[in-house]
């Protein structure tokens, strides 16, 4: 391969990380891991075209790492997310062996690419802000994930202007790149972003303290107080304007996280796995008016999810990657360039605001963390590389992320756009491609069983087999999630009220109901959707039982407790007067005030009160 084309690849694939959702979108990935894949494919046919590789010490234990997280994923339950996860560890680890195969020529693209990437988004995200968006983010949809990336950019480029060789009119490019992503980091207002310009800032000081003169450090030190104030101020004015109950919120979510390690401290949840797992994490909030209204998806902490997902053994790994990584740049501080000490102290940035955010979550992030480890970790080739092993991995990182990603892809392509519930001919020929393309993914098979059972009570017993299977086969992909068990009990509660009206297939719904609630404890919908079902299978004992379990979960639910006056109606008729009209007068006390908008959908399901269904009980009890 010709020298500068790999790290030519690798700047291109740290542009493309930063569009769709912070390169988290379906097309940008795509885009990403093609680059990636046939840059390794063309480097390894084509011979090393320079003699760096990683450094031994890091790339040891970050192998080691990936291994534990393959086997981890050998044993994961949701098989389709632990794919997903070692691509994106598998692309991680590609990027940095690309990165450290052209060490010069990525120091002299990364830089201006680095510069016009910031500026672009810096100015994108004050452009929002201007136009009254609140917190914004540019493409990256969360603005404390824009927040670092700015962060590791603002430090690289820090570094690179302490080379003494640039042109003076570079110099005022990147002091305007510079400014305009410090413009973008104050108006996100993200505290991780400013802990990591404050901590990187630190750690490029003390790289460069002693190969400038005292007039180039008084400069320095007053260039990183006002990249420091400027994040600091960001922060001020975000919770001066910004009455957010939560913003202390992710201490409690980390405490809950920490759960996870002390039930599989060897290994963790597994990979992609803990999103399901943390829906029995969940804590209660009782200052808000449900509580369980805020659940969580990640551990919110990189250094958290390492261990939550992967174990300790793997975790000690991957800090061990790091630790041997910082060992290294201590020890060969003096040989650094300008462009290895601004990329030293993005990466500090980037690992002090992972400690306190999910940064792993947006690729951007992770491929320009890889990049700037590659360019850090380059060293001379010890000896000749062997080819018969270069050949085995290159084939194994272009099928994941080549020919794997293509038909990932596809299936995506096909179906995101797809309304959830019944589906016209074309639609579901649409669906059927994309099971046929990805048939690991196990919301595919979840929306064919909502469709065949969208007919409702007219439903036949072969668009009940349909629906049943799919239902099936999507729980048994990802066994942990609440949300395919539920999808099974809704098949079996809707057969139950239709076409195959037995006691044996309403208790049927009935356990399959209870299995959702033993995957997510505190979600009082689902005991609530079961109440509902039982009152109109006939079951009034039931439907009592289920929504005083709703109640106990979420004791200001007014949808409960009409739910609960109801089954009481029907099972003890006029010895439940008292207790029923209890319960609407409870309900209606309770209810969202006029022109409240519920913050989520379990909201909007738990505290809303139906006032026909109020006015039909008062009706009874009248009568």
């Amino acid at each position: 391969m010709k020298a500068g084309a790999k790290a030519a690849c690798v700047v291109a694939v740290v542009a493309v990380a930063t569009l769709g959702e912070g390169g988290a979108s379906g097309t940008s990935l795509l885009v990403q891991h093609l680059l990636i894949a046939a840059a390794v494919a063309a480097s390894v046919l084509a011979g090393p075209a320079s003699g760096f590789v990683p450094s031994r010490g890091p790339r040891a234990a970050w192998l080691t790492f990936a291994l534990l997280a393959a086997a981890g994923a050998v044993a994961a339950p949701y098989a389709y997310a632990a794919w997903l996860v070692l691509v994106e560890i598998a692309a991680f680890g590609a990027v940095v062996w690309l990165a450290s195969g052209e060490p010069a020529p990525l120091s002299r693209m990364l830089p201006p690419a680095v510069a016009v990437l910031a500026a672009s988004h810096g100015l994108a995200a004050v452009v929002e802000r201007v136009s009254g968006s609140p917190r914004p983010a540019s493409t990256f949809l969360n603005p404390n994930h824009l927040g670092a990336w700015l962060a590791a950019a603002v430090l690289l480029l820090a570094g690179h202007q302490l080379d003494r060789s640039l042109a003076l009119r570079a110099r005022a490019g990147y002091g305007v790149a510079t400014v305009l992503a410090l413009a973008g980091i104050l108006v996100t207002g993200s505290r991780g972003a400013a802990l990591g310009v404050a901590l990187g800032a630190t750690a490029l000081i003390g790289l460069t303290w002693s190969t400038v003169s005292a007039g180039a450090r008084r400069l320095m030190v007053a260039g990183v107080a006002v990249a420091v104030l400027t994040a600091a101020v960001g922060v001020a004015v975000r919770f001066r304007s910004d009455d957010d109950p939560y913003r202390f919120h992710r201490t409690r979510i980390w405490r809950a996280s920490l759960r996870a390690v002390v039930a599989s401290p060897w290994a963790g949840t597994g990979p992609g796995q803990f999103p399901a797992a943390a829906a029995n994490l969940n804590f209660p909030l009782d200052d808000r008016p449900l509580r369980f209204e805020r659940a969580f998806r990640t551990p919110h902490s990189d250094l958290l999810r390492a261990l939550c997902e992967f174990g300790l053994p793997a975790g000690l790994a991957a800090f061990g990657a790091l630790a041997a990584l910082s060992l290294q740049t201590l020890r060969g501080r003096r040989a650094l360039t300008p462009v290895s000490r601004g990329a030293c102290g993005a990466l500090v940035g980037l690992a002090a605001q992972a400690c306190v955010d999910d940064l792993s979550t947006r690729p951007a992030i992770t491929v320009l963390g890889a990049c700037l480890a590659g360019l850090v970790l380059a060293v001379p080739r010890e000896r000749p590389a062997r080819r018969g092993a270069a050949l085995a991995v290159a084939v194994i990182l272009v099928a994941g992320l080549g020919v794997g990603e293509v038909a990932g892809f596809i299936g995506w392509n096909l179906s995101h756009a797809l309304p959830r519930g019944p589906l016209d001919p074309s639609q579901l020929s649409r669906l059927r491609r994309a099971i046929a393309w990805n048939p690991m993914q196990p919301d595919l098979w979840e929306r064919l069983a909502e469709h065949a059972q969208g007919a409702g009570p007219s439903w036949s017993l072969a668009s009940y087999a349909v629906a049943r299977e799919a239902a099936e086969h999507a729980a048994r992909l990802q066994p942990a999630d609440a949300f395919y068990a539920r999808g099974e009990a809704r098949v079996a509660a809707a057969a139950s009220l239709s076409i195959l009206p037995f006691a044996s297939e309403r208790d049927r719904a009935a356990r399959l109901y209870d299995e959702a609630q033993r995957l997510a404890r505190t979600d009082a919908t689902i005991p609530l959707e079961k109440a509902r079902f039982l009152l109109q299978a006939g079951d009034p004992p039931g439907a009592k039982r289920a929504a005083e379990l709703a109640l106990k979960i979420e004791p200001r639910s007014g949808a409960a407790r009409l739910c609960l006056a109801r089954a009481v109606l029907a099972q003890d008729g006029s010895a439940g007067f008292e207790q029923v009209r209890r319960l609407l007068d409870e309900a209606e006390a309770g209810a969202p005030r006029p022109g409240e908008t519920p913050t989520s959908a379990y909201d909007a399901s738990l505290r809303a009160v139906d006032a026909a269904v109020v006015a039909s009980l008062r009706a009874a009890l009248a009568r």
